[in-house]
């Protein structure tokens, strides 16, 4: 599903790639929307941050990763047609 660079996305597609990098899994949304490099980098700090939820340094890196990945699927909305 990802995307040439030169290639716009659906305005459809898009409002998913958000609302899954915001709700259901940060990263995922930004694999869907095209921005595959990002996407994997986000999936996996958030797939690492929780295991160390539990002593701690989980939480600052979830809630980044979190704020990185809708910041992402902003873009992704905005790039599309």
């Amino acid at each position: 599903m990802a995307q040439k660079k030169d290639e716009k996305i659906s305005q459809g597609l898009a409002i998913a790639a958000l609302l899954l990098n915001v709700l259901v899994l940060p990263g995922l949304g930004s694999i869907i929307g095209g921005k595959m490099k990002e996407g994997i980098i986000q999936l996996v700090l958030t797939v690492v941050s929780i295991p160390l939820m539990f002593i701690l340094i989980g939480f600052p890196l979830a809630l980044g990763m979190w704020i990185w990945a809708l910041v992402t699927g902003i873009q992704i909305l905005k790039e599309a047609e």
